[in-house]
């Protein structure tokens, strides 16, 4: 009644993130993609940041 139109509600686009989690459970965040498949992450150990290459099938998302 009075005009009611349907709308489709507006979709929000998912956030990328680049927080995964290597197969022991420390998280890690993926600074670069490398070539051979291999990924370029950084993690925090103790109160020391290291980056480390690792291959892509050695994380998950977190």
């Amino acid at each position: 009644m009075f005009g009611k139109t349907k709308r489709k509600a507006a979709t929000t686009p998912t956030a990328q993130t680049d927080q995964y989690r290597l197969k022991d459970g420390r998280r890690v965040t993926v600074l670069e993609h490398l070539s051979c498949g291999d990924v370029r992450i950084a993690m925090d150990s103790g109160h020391i940041t290291r980056d480390h290459i690792v291959s892509a099938r050695d994380i998950t998302p977190a």
